[in-house]
């Protein structure tokens, strides 16, 4: 995360580039792991159409226990 770059916009049109890729190369779903505690992230997913799909996954990243949530979108 690099907080100087939240709010510029870039977001959307990554996100939108990467679904267009995948969609030409015949892939129907995405799916993507978001930890828990990312609400700005999260709310990003859910804006451009993403929903948790309910399953949970326990993570340890720089010794630090999290809950990572999985997000699913159909392109």
């Amino acid at each position: 995360m690099l907080p100087e770059y939240w709010g510029k916009g870039c977001g959307k049109p990554l996100l939108d580039a990467a679904l267009d890729g995948l969609a030409e190369m015949g892939y129907d779903r995405v799916f993507l792991w978001v930890l828990e505690e990312n609400l700005r992230a999260r709310r990003f997913y859910e804006k451009n159409g993403f929903a948790p799909e309910g399953t949970v996954q326990q993570d340890c990243i720089g010794g630090k226990p999290l809950r990572e949530l999985l997000y699913r979108l159909s392109v």
